[in-house]
């Protein structure tokens, strides 16, 4: 990769983050998970199209450790969303099963944390419909799947889940060229918190500027 397309990939990924750290803000709104969703697409088909090239394997190497840290960041979201619906309709079953936090996921073995999170992405997935209300959506259970893929992936397995994705394999070039509007997608969905959640829209702005390296 060029040093601009490195600097690009490091604004998308940081732009990524940021959305993650965030999810509680903007998870009730289904087109900003969709837009995110791309986003992660490309970025995982850029690292792919990269990962042989000298100049980008220091960017793209991941430990196992953070990626553990993004799945359980992610799960915790969605256990509070799952814990809402069930409290409120007096599921007492579900609510054993989702009273989860971040902690409750990292602390776990990696050989634990796999079978948990496989079993509460389930409990989302028969959920989802139910919970719309209460800010669950299949943008955001995709995203989850996507990310813990990259773990199993890092730790040596195979991948669990299979990923619908509308980007096709194109060269690098091409891949930041179809980045752009997506960006774009996301800075217009994205305005909405300037005023309701300013923290949110100010760290937004900052992790989409391209710092020349």
């Amino acid at each position: 990769m060029t040093r601009d397309q490195i600097n690009r990939l490091e604004m998308s990924q940081a732009t990524l983050n940021h959305m993650d750290m965030y999810a509680g803000v903007w998870n009730a709104v289904p087109v900003i998970g969709r837009y995110k969703n791309q986003l992660q697409q490309i970025i995982r088909e850029i690292k792919e199209k990269a990962d042989d090239q000298e100049s980008a394997k220091l960017f793209i190497a991941k430990s196992v450790r953070e990626l553990k840290k993004e799945v359980a960041l992610k799960m915790d979201v969605q256990d509070d969303i799952l814990e809402a619906y069930a409290a409120d309709t007096d599921n007492a079953e579900l609510l054993a099963k989702v009273t989860n936090s971040y902690s409750d996921y990292f602390t776990l073995s990696n050989e634990n944390f796999e079978i948990k999170v496989k079993n509460v992405i389930r409990l989302l997935e028969n959920y989802v419909e139910k919970a719309a209300d209460y800010g669950s959506s299949v943008e955001q259970i995709e995203d989850i799947k996507t990310s813990f893929n990259d773990w199993l992936e890092h730790r040596g397995k195979t991948r669990e889940y299979q990923i619908a994705s509308g980007t096709a394999t194109q060269s690098l070039d091409q891949l930041f060229k179809e980045m752009t509007p997506v960006l774009k997608n996301l800075d217009n969905v994205t305005k909405r918190f300037r005023r309701s959640n300013p923290t949110f829209f100010i760290g937004y702005i900052s992790a989409r500027q391209v710092v020349d390296n």
